[in-house]
């Protein structure tokens, strides 16, 4: 063989193994890499713009401590607008070219989108603002550990049979599965108790007008009309009462976000929603509001997206804590699993043998533009 015959071999042989090592993570790093892909801006804004600065607060922290034994930690984000599609084209960045050792993904439908890539490339994803068995199933390489997606609908199923409201009516968004699912919880617990469905509407969560959902809706007269969505709630809840619909409101903890308060118009006001707090006798969780407020200037708008995706950090700190070696989606799901009675900002922490750590959420009223528990 002549030297450039040889000199050609070589180059194609560094060229396949540059190749092949594409998308691969190695320990050379020197440094453990997480992603954070969610809403920072669109209509889902409230779910990602304070669970970001929760994460970054667990991610000072642990680099003020030194890292994880010896190796500092780096946040990566991207804002996919809770839009399926950008979670792909985030996700494809956050892989193969920043390549995370793991990734926290708050858009539902996302989750789903990436699931099946995400066990090709070796990487775990946890989501830390929906948890549910549908989730949690669906592959090895995802976890959650957030508020329980059926606890949504079924206690606002069980506070409406409790005080007497057993007929309803439900509008829940088509944007992804995820509203559909607690709409289904609600159903079906309202039923089981003795309740009735007068009427259900599904709506595009991009429309101006629901005037057409609510005319049916108000034929019906329900005790109390469902409204599952983000943002838009508002909207929904204006044109409402501006046709002549008098049924008290319920909905989801995206109720608290400004944003939907103002498209509102102070309609929003005594609307009863699910939701999480974590409390004043968590310590833990008292701490952690001390040093959000030092850090955004203000309280946390939904706890439910904060609390858990910091804990969500703290889970994964030590997990990688334990890992010897390279960084697998085995030895990360393994390290996930065995995680029981940790305790947390949310409260105890234990995954289930699905991947799932689940929070339960309850009835609050919204009072002065501000979240209140009834009982």
């Amino acid at each position: 063989m002549n030297k450039k015959i040889l000199a050609s071999v070589i180059v194609l042989i560094v060229i396949i193994v540059l190749a092949l090592s594409v998308g691969k993570k190695t320990e050379d790093d020197g440094i453990f890499k997480i992603g954070y892909i969610g809403p920072e801006t669109g209509p889902s804004a409230v779910l990602g713009m304070d669970a970001i600065p929760a994460i970054q607060i667990a991610v000072e922290e642990v680099n003020k401590k030194g890292g994880i034994n010896g190796k500092p930690v780096e946040l990566i984000v991207e804002d996919d607008q809770y839009l399926t599609k950008n979670t792909i084209n985030a996700y494809n960045k956050l892989v193969n070219i920043d390549k995370v050792d793991a990734l926290l993904v708050a858009t539902y439908g996302g989750v789903f989108s990436i699931k099946d890539q995400a066990e090709k490339d070796d990487i775990i994803v946890i989501d830390p603002l929906d948890c549910n068995d549908e989730l949690a199933a669906s592959s090895e390489n995802i976890f959650c550990l957030a508020t329980e997606t059926e606890s949504i609908g079924t206690s606002i199923a069980e506070y409406m049979i409790k005080n007497g409201q057993t007929n309803a009516a439900v509008m829940y968004s088509t944007k992804d599965s995820f509203m559909n699912l607690v709409s289904k919880a609600f159903e079906d617990k309202f039923v089981a108790e003795g309740g009735k469905i007068v009427a259900t509407e599904a709506f595009n969560f991009e429309d101006n007008d629901f005037r057409t959902h609510l005319l049916k809706v108000k034929e019906t007269n329900p005790a109390g009309l469902v409204i599952l969505g983000h943002d838009e709630q508002g909207l929904i809840m204006k044109q409402a009462r501006e046709i002549g619909i008098k049924s008290p409101f319920y909905t989801t903890g995206t109720i608290t976000s400004p944003v939907a308060q103002k498209s509102a118009a102070g309609y929003a006001e005594g609307t009863y929603f699910a939701y999480w707090d974590a409390g004043s006798d968590n310590k833990l969780a008292t701490e952690f509001n001390t040093k959000f407020v030092k850090k955004v200037g203000r309280p946390a708008i939904l706890p439910l997206t904060t609390h858990p995706a910091y804990d969500t950090m703290q889970v994964l700190f030590k997990v990688f804590e334990g890992i010897n070696g390279d960084v697998t989606s085995n030895k990360i799901a393994k390290g996930l699993l065995d995680i029981k009675n940790l305790e947390g900002t949310t409260g105890t922490i234990s995954f289930e043998k699905d991947g799932g750590a689940r929070i339960k959420e309850s009835i609050f009223k919204l009072v002065n533009g501000a979240p209140v528990k009834v009982n």
